[in-house]
């Protein structure tokens, strides 16, 4: 097993920071770019493993992707729906088995999308559900509401659909990019809270830039008339906030100034607000219209929050609270059981090894912060925001191994470079230099 030994640091840091490409943008624009009939340009594409399954099943059904990863640039042709017999293998990338649902129900022809064992765990039956709604015939082909899945395509009729959106706004996001190609006018119906709104929003804007307006009735009731994509010409995929929250983790923990550029006020990601919640723990923030700047005295204080609207960020601000003065209560997250693992038991489980004290509840997380905490070997489920948090405790507590460090591939792969860099640094850092 690989192991990654975190070295400690106890000086504040000064650093400028610019963390590659957003992966759910990436991935949104990719699918745009296939609907789109003119080619599309995207720049500041992620190369990391969700992407690149993304890239490599829309290759699959010939949608043309001239991919420079070093220049983080890629040429996309599509235009074409879907036709034939293929089998996909998309790993444990979410986004790519539920965007490319919708997305291959619009071709013709007899299409499986599978993925990895972790994968085979996590629900999709909603999706399939609203699908069926909507006359395309699709199952879980082991019965049981999660992946592999079969899509008979034959087109979208469109019309009416119904579609529960506690557990993830990524199939509302699918059924939505999709519908302007449906042949009549679809509305999807939301029952109950959608999670992680600011995610839809950003699929929303994002089909605006490819031409297509979606119409809604708060987040209850989506309107979608049969419509065109048409390319932007060039599109440009922002720096991802998720991986960028590390990084501001480590401003708040250590203390100092840290400078995110690609992101700020402007940002289409909700992820980018995270820097507010750092805010309130006692942290100064400024917000620009493409950066962020924290500075932080590393004195924190905890405090109760709903991350229902940022779940990706869960893992993050429950290391940040480790070391916050009194109880840090972080709440409405239900969700994360059923990410890339159940990441409040996960998180639960691996900060008791510490010596931390935490609370763990059925959608709820409570971390007593300033404890006297102990070095230890840390799992990571196979899931790269485990890795990721759990390095950020080792930067004050002596002893933390963190196993497995290559999972964060799936969306950051030269994190512990970037990570490294930080630490080791003793002026201020430009990253990438």
């Amino acid at each position: 097993m690989q192991l990654y030994h975190v070295k400690p640091r106890r000086e504040p840091i000064e650093a400028v920071i610019r963390v590659p490409g957003s992966k759910s943008m990436s991935n949104r624009a990719f699918l745009l770019a296939a609907l789109s009939p003119e080619p599309v340009t995207l720049y500041h594409l992620l190369e990391s493993q969700d992407t690149i399954y993304m890239a490599r099943a829309l290759s699959q059904v010939g949608v043309f992707i001239d991919w420079d990863t070093k220049t983080e640039v890629a040429l996309v042709k599509g235009g074409r729906r879907p036709t034939g017999k293929n089998h996909f293998f998309v790993g444990n990338a979410g986004t790519a088995m539920r965007f490319l649902v919708s997305y291959l129900a619009l071709g013709e022809g007899e299409f499986v999308i599978d993925g990895d064992e972790r994968m085979r765990e996590r629900p999709i039956e909603d999706l399939l559900v609203a699908l069926r709604e909507l006359g395309v015939s699709v199952a879980s082909e082991n019965g049981n509401g999660c992946p592999p899945v079969r899509v008979e395509a034959k087109g979208v009729e469109g019309g009416q659909c119904h579609l529960p959106g506690e557990k993830s706004s990524q199939y509302l996001s699918s059924l939505l990019m999709a519908a302007p190609l449906f042949f009549r006018e679809t509305e999807i119906r939301v029952e109950g809270e959608l999670a992680s709104k600011p995610y839809a929003d950003m699929t929303i804007a994002m089909m605006a830039h490819f031409g297509v307006k979606v119409r809604q009735d708060g987040y209850e009731k989506f309107f979608i008339e049969p419509a065109v994509y048409h390319s932007p010409g060039k599109y440009l995929i922002e720096a991802d906030a998720s991986s960028a929250s590390y990084f501001l983790a480590m401003g708040a923990i250590l203390g100092g100034e840290v400078r995110l550029e690609g992101i700020g006020s402007e940002s289409l990601q909700g992820d980018s607000r995270f820097a507010y919640v750092l805010q309130q723990m006692g942290c100064e923030v400024e917000y620009q219209p493409q950066a962020v700047v924290l500075r932080s005295e590393g004195k924190l204080k905890g405090i109760d929050v709903d991350l229902n609207a940022m779940p990706d960020l869960v893992p993050t601000l429950a290391v940040v609270a480790l070391f916050a003065e009194g109880k840090t209560r972080i709440h409405n997250v239900a969700n994360l059981r059923i990410k890339e693992c159940d990441r409040l038991s996960a998180l639960a489980t691996e900060f008791q090894r510490i010596g931390a004290q935490v609370e763990e509840g059925s959608d709820y997380l409570v971390v007593s912060g300033g404890g006297n905490y102990h070095g230890a070997q840390l799992r990571t489920y196979q899931d790269h925001r485990m890795a990721m948090a759990f390095s950020l405790i080792g930067l004050k507590v002596e002893g933390i191994v963190v196993e497995n460090p290559a999972c964060v591939s799936k969306s950051f792969p030269h994190y512990f470079e970037y990570f490294e860099k930080i630490v080791e640094a003793r002026q201020r850092l430009i990253l990438p230099s």
